[in-house]
């Protein structure tokens, strides 16, 4: 059984499941001057899309700039690498096969822009400015929908393949992660996926990072706890049936996490 049709089993038994982490490999810095990431995503088969960041606080993130590497994971090796873009805080990306692009979800301080980009060049190709705001995207090619994370909330929406809402809904996030710092969505057929961080209780007893999952009717399906030691969780992403995470401190890691009942 895969590890996303293991998360609906399990979670169809129990609120709160737990993992097991395995760390794949690491992603070097291409380049001086990059000391952080933030948004990434998969091709759903063999690639992970990664930015590495070059923070301008003093801006208020208008002057960062990214750039992106394509990773091999059976290998490990780069397969491209984009010129610096001016991608602002970039916390979130998808990957939509039927184009062959990457989306980057802005975030601060332009959270209603998406920029698109070439898959194998990682040349933008065009931008989207969207009727709201959000902080992160995901596609789901089986549904050929986006799902979006509402700047300011917990909730989330559904854009149609044209970028534009496919209907009026406003899913509604639960409380019970109200603690947590919101960071990436991805998304399968039948579930939806916000990984969170647990940043300010880091030092405390409690600390514990958090899957919060939901399904395309808007019901809160329950939480996956994961153990990564304290390390922020920047985005993740459903390669062959596995979830993938990739979270650190100095660089980014990429994670298996397996699904198990606690």
């Amino acid at each position: 059984m895969k590890n996303c049709e293991k998360a609906l089993d399990l979670l169809a038994r129990a609120d709160v499941i737990t993992t097991d982490a395995e760390a794949l490999r690491t992603i070097d810095y291409p380049a001086p001057g990059l000391r952080g990431f933030q948004g990434g995503c998969s091709d759903g088969e063999r690639y992970y899309y990664q930015t590495l960041m070059h923070y301008d606080l003093a801006s208020g993130q208008e002057d960062n700039y990214t750039i992106i590497v394509k990773v091999d994971l059976a290998t490990g090796e780069t397969a491209a690498q984009s010129e610096p873009l001016r991608l602002h805080h970039a916390n979130d990306m998808t990957y939509d096969p039927h184009h062959h692009r990457v989306i980057v979800c802005h975030n601060k301080p332009h959270p209603t822009r998406l920029t698109l980009l070439d898959a194998d060049t990682l040349a933008p190709t065009g931008t989207v400015e969207l009727p709201f705001p959000i902080y992160c995207i995901d596609y789901c090619a089986a549904r050929d929908a986006y799902v979006v994370g509402l700047s300011g909330s917990w909730d989330y929406r559904f854009l149609d393949a044209d970028f534009c809402p496919l209907d009026d809904r406003i899913c509604r996030g639960t409380t019970l992660t109200a603690r947590y710092t919101k960071q990436g969505v991805c998304a399968d057929a039948n579930l939806i996926y916000f990984i969170l961080w647990d940043g300010k209780h880091k030092d405390a007893d409690d600390f514990q990072n958090e899957i919060a999952v939901y399904d395309w009717d808007g019901n809160f399906r329950g939480l996956i706890e994961f153990d990564v030691g304290v390390k922020e969780p920047e985005n993740l992403s459903i390669v062959n049936g596995d979830i993938l995470a990739v979270c650190g401190t100095a660089q980014p890691i990429i994670y298996r996490l397996t699904p198990k009942l606690k």
